[in-house]
């Protein structure tokens, strides 16, 4: 037979397996009650997570065109990221005391904070009770900070008998003025994280681990004598299987198409970075898929709560070139020694080969590093530089300005040039990921102002994509349920009660309404499905329609009004959420100036088919942009609504949801058991899985065992990939105070297991009373 034949016949061969194949996969499964073996649970849409990325692989970019050929690049890029997440050096520090902090500094613990002491944030993020209608919803409701404590005040240690923080569990009292305060008994502070001092920012200094601020008053996080580390207004989630995500924080703002500069993605339309090409410096509009752990890199080193100074309200902040200088410029012939306040074990799994061991620091440098991992255009343009003479901040909550820069690109100074490195080869270069080029900005005349180079102005891209690189890594894969559904057998972490909690979570429970696949949320990564299924109908909890952000779910854990999450704003002023993007643009022709993300796959049906969403005309069973949706779905619920958290190694991650107000997964468990809380106050954008579920005792306690399943024993004892440089972090809130030292941990792991948040039983109810209800008008 000739080859042509064969190829012939070879294709046609896969042609057909394809199709039965695609036809199989179309055929829904019934899920089988009860699940007793893994392929049982496998009907549920369950699966071992190793087993499910090994098939699809981990969520991240291609990142050639950016990346220099060969394994040394990606190797570098790893090394790079890891020691930036660690990096104590990246934060602002100096008159803002010491310890600086790391993006580490709030991820220390299973990927998590569990800290007791100067956690508090009295709820930044409150909003007046100023709903306007299904569309808009609280989108232009005014900021209604709460500046109060209550029970316990800034710099005071949390205690089990703090959790939960709500009391009265569907009471709040409205003022007349519109704000809503917590009634009698109940608290809307958030257990979080602390970062730095209320300070100026000044500027950086090249090669000083220490920014020059000035100390400002602070008006919240004081006893009136002294001021405190500041608080972020949202618990810290977990970076461990952070990959899984579509968007990341618990508002999903960092967008999984990284713009280079800042969270928001193809929501900032106006992003750019720069790039020297043809003898030129142009700026570029770059979208790379699948980043949001790069997105979410670069919000936290310039927050004025977490890592940097400055006083956003006034036009201050640091900006990434202003890093860019302290970690890449020379100063009396010395760069900044990466880690040099941090020990890095010999056996770092990632690190070993550059620590300085027994000494601190790495043996190399973060220019070094830049250099062998990027291509020469977006770190070399040795006859420019860039000048930045102000910079616009818009204050975007939760606490995290938005920095826009618009430097101008002049001509280097001959002694400028004299001080640059020898020049080196131009390495051959695929075609540029470019969505749009812009002229050339033009050389001007020598304007006053702070003078970067290209490798310091395009810092927030080498941080962004060397950071996530790192963090791909961090997944947890080998938990007990996992182990089971690979290979069938049960262990005395995974047996008969875990197998019954199991069972409580794909059924009676509900949990897998939002904790689906085997990511465990809906909000991941495989559940977006190319974009293609990001906005969807439901009904809501008071039965009326709506469209809302898959895997962005009200539950109740707050009145909306205290943190209005995916019903937030982007730096354009255009809502988050892609539901409310639509129906802003469809119903009241308001422009949204970027692609709207889903906005043309909304389900054309609901999904048990019942209701028309739109009259799909060219029967593609979506709605598409130019396809009306029915006024009864011309309705958005995405306010106070908050991404489905991952659950494994939950365990290890309390206190529990975006506010931080439960302390042990039996706690947890027993809110979704009553109802969630303000079920009347919430109901219009609440989920309709929230209402009473009447799990027993015994069920309850099996569901909190399956939970613990999830943990990965590698987490627990830092394991590779979760080992980890050395660290030190504040105790408490005081300047100069008392520190945590954390030691260097190798692959090998550390001897003893870490503890969960305040080394509570997770099985423990504490004073959390059982036999609340949160009864609402769908219960009558």
């Amino acid at each position: 037979m000739k080859n042509s034949t064969k190829k012939l016949l070879s294709f046609l061969f896969g042609l057909i397996i394809g199709m039965l194949t695609s036809v199989t996969s179309a055929v829904e499964v019934e899920p089988t009650f009860p699940i007793q073996t893994p392929a049982d649970a496998d009907t549920h849409g369950l699966e071992d997570l190793r087993k499910a990325l090994k098939r699809d692989g981990v969520p991240g970019p291609n990142l050639n065109k950016f990346l220099k050929n060969g394994p040394d690049s990606r190797k570098a890029l790893l090394e790079l990221g890891k020691a930036l997440f660690h990096e104590m050096q990246i934060g602002s520090g100096g008159n803002a005391g010491i310890p600086s902090q790391a993006c580490a500094s709030c991820h220390f613990s299973a990927g998590a904070d569990i800290r007791p002491t100067n956690q508090l944030n009295p709820d930044l993020l409150r909003v007046k009770d100023n709903r306007n209608g299904d569309i808009i919803g609280f989108h232009n409701a005014n900021a209604d900070p709460d500046p109060t404590f209550a029970p316990k005040g800034p710099n005071q240690t949390l205690a089990f008998a703090d959790f939960p923080f709500v009391k009265n569990p569907n009471k709040v009292k409205r003022l007349d003025n519109g704000t809503i305060v917590p009634a009698d008994g109940n608290s809307n502070d958030v257990a979080s994280s602390m970062g730095v001092f209320h300070t100026e920012f000044i500027r950086t200094i090249p090669a000083e681990a220490n920014d020059v601020c000035q100390n400002r008053r602070d008006e919240i996080f004081t006893d009136g004598q002294q001021n405190f580390r500041r608080v972020e207004p949202r618990h810290t989630p977990t970076v461990i299987n952070a990959v899984l995500f579509q968007d990341l924080f618990w508002d999903g703002r960092a967008d999984d198409k990284f713009n280079g500069v800042n969270p928001f993605g193809h929501q900032d339309p106006d992003a750019r970075i720069f790039v020297f090409k043809n003898g030129e410096v142009v700026r570029k509009k770059i979208r790379v898929k699948e980043s949001a752990l790069a997105s979410q890199a670069v919000g936290p080193p310039l927050s004025d709560f977490e890592m940097s100074c400055g006083v956003p309200a006034e036009n201050n902040a640091r900006t990434w070139p202003e890093i860019g200088r302290k970690i890449f410029r020379k100063k009396d012939g010395q760069r900044l020694k990466p880690l040099a306040l941090q020990k890095v074990s010999k056996n770092d799994s990632i690190l070993g080969e550059l620590s300085n061991a027994p000494s601190k620091g790495l043996n190399t440098t973060y220019r070094k590093l830049v250099k062998k991992v990027f291509r020469r255009k977006y770190w070399r343009a040795t006859e420019f530089r860039f000048i930045i003479t102000d910079a616009d901040v818009v204050e975007v909550q939760p606490a995290r300005p938005v920095v826009n820069l618009t430097p101008q690109v002049v001509s280097a100074t001959p002694l400028e040039i004299s001080l640059t490195e020898d020049e080196i080869p131009v390495d051959p270069e695929a075609e540029d990921v470019v969505i749009e080029d812009t002229v050339p900005p033009s050389v001007t005349e020598q304007p006053q102002g702070t003078r970067f180079n290209l490798m310091e102005i395009n810092t927030a891209l080498f941080f962004g994509l060397a950071v996530q690189e790192y963090q791909r890594t961090l997944i947890a894969d080998n938990t007990p349920f996992d182990k089971w559904m690979r290979t069938g057998k049960k262990t005395s972490k995974f047996g008969k009660p875990e197998i019954r909690g199991l069972n409580v979570f794909v059924d009676k429970g509900k949990c897998i309404n939002c904790h689906g696949g085997p990511e465990l949320t809906n909000a991941s990564v495989r559940n977006a499905q190319n974009n293609k299924n990001i906005i969807e109908p439901m009904v809501m909890g008071n039965n009326d329609f709506a469209i809302y952000d898959n895997g962005f779910y009200n539950i109740g854990v707050t009145p909306t009004v205290e943190d209005l999450g995916r019903g937030g704003k982007g730096p354009t002023g255009a809502p988050l959420a892609s539901s409310r993007q639509r129906l802003f643009e469809e119903v009241l022709d308001i422009d949204i100036p970027f692609n709207i993300q889903g906005g043309n796959h909304v389900p054309a049906v609901t999904e048990d088919e019942n209701e028309l969403v739109c009259n799909d005309r060219n029967n593609n069973g979506r709605c598409e942009l130019n396809e009306r949706l029915h006024p009864n779905f011309q309705r958005a619920a995405v306010d106070g609504a908050m991404k489905t958290a991952q659950l494994r190694n939950i365990q290890l991650n309390g206190p529990y949801f975006h506010n931080g107000a439960f302390a042990t997964l039996r706690q947890v468990v027993e809110f979704y058991d009553n109802g969630g809380y303000f079920c009347d106050f919430n109901q219009p954008d609440l989920d309709p899985d929230i209402q009473r579920l009447g799990l027993t005792d015994a069920e309850k306690s099996d569901l909190v065992k399956f939970l613990v399943s999830l943990t990965d024993r590698r987490v627990t004892f830092e394991k590779a990939p979760f080992d980890h440089p050395e660290l030190i972090v504040a105790k408490n809130g005081v300047r100069n105070g008392p520190t945590i030292r954390i030691p260097p941990v190798g692959k090998k792991g550390r001897k003893n297991p870490i503890k969960p948040f305040l080394n509570l039983n997770p099985q423990d109810l504490g004073k959390m009373d059982a036999n609340f209800e949160c009864r609402s008008d769908r219960d009558n």
